[in-house]
């Protein structure tokens, strides 16, 4: 997962998977990419996507609901975890961005550019 930084609207905002470039989706200017390292629930999520889908195969090849109300729960759990994980990164990124702009504000304090 990746956040984008905005210098110029000052925000954390999550990168879609179909942008290819890093740009603000507010003011298009350039923003900076912030990569999230992956933790287990990322993984528990890739595992979801499969098992979730699974599960209504299942239940189309023996039609027994006990597979089909599996399948609604994992979807729960799915979205419950996705909440959890964005905003994680999104604290991460944040973080990440303020200790970032105090290391600018101290080197030029010092005079550095």
């Amino acid at each position: 997962m990746k956040f984008l930084y905005c210098t110029r609207c000052k925000d954390v905002r999550v990168k879609n998977w179909y942008q290819i470039r890093d740009k603000c989706q507010a003011c298009f200017s350039d923003a900076t990419p912030i990569k999230i390292p992956n933790t287990w629930m990322t993984y528990a999520l890739y595992i979801l996507y499969v098992v979730a889908p699974a599960m209504v195969l299942v239940y189309a090849l023996r039609h027994d609901r006990t597979y089909l109300y599996i399948a609604f729960v994992l979807v729960f759990i799915m979205m419950a975890i996705a909440w959890i994980e964005l905003g994680r990164g999104r604290e991460y990124a944040r973080a990440k961005v303020k200790i970032t702009a105090h290391n600018i504000d101290e080197f030029r304090k010092r005079g550095w550019t």
